[in-house]
């Protein structure tokens, strides 16, 4: 039986890679996001829950997007928070992690990604990570 399954690219998604430290933000999620000038990345790993929300330049852990972006996607690397996010989740170190979000509200800008439901991506194909 296989057991992979198709991304839904009409969703928020993100995704974390922890060879290379990098977090993708989709196209989706900037998108439920109002492509804001600053945001940041918030983390429960008690819930293993993990948040996009904008914020403003001096807020903590603040980060600039870019006014073109030249892809579908937003790179960001952070070798530290991708290394906590994949230890408390017990991920395997050798695959790429894909997320799907939701907005927390309808006129919310705020962005929310249920880790236990991440999809472990194996040659550009999904299957569940639990």
């Amino acid at each position: 039986m296989d057991d992979y399954i198709i991304w839904d690219y009409s969703v928020p998604g993100i995704s974390f890679n922890v060879d290379t430290g990098r977090i993708t933000i989709f196209k989706t999620t900037l998108v439920a996001m109002g492509y804001p000038e600053y945001f940041h990345f918030l983390f429960s790993p008690e819930d293993l829950a993990f948040g996009i929300e904008p914020c403003n330049i001096d807020d903590g852990g603040a980060n600039r997007l870019p006014d073109n972006l030249s892809r579908d996607h937003y790179d960001i690397k952070s070798k530290d928070l991708v290394r906590f996010v994949f230890q408390s989740c017990g991920w395997k170190k050798k695959l790429t992690y894909r997320v799907p979000g939701v907005r927390l509200a309808p006129d919310s800008h705020k962005v929310y990604f249920d880790l236990r439901q991440a999809l472990e991506v194996h040659e550009g194909r999904t299957k569940p990570a639990y």
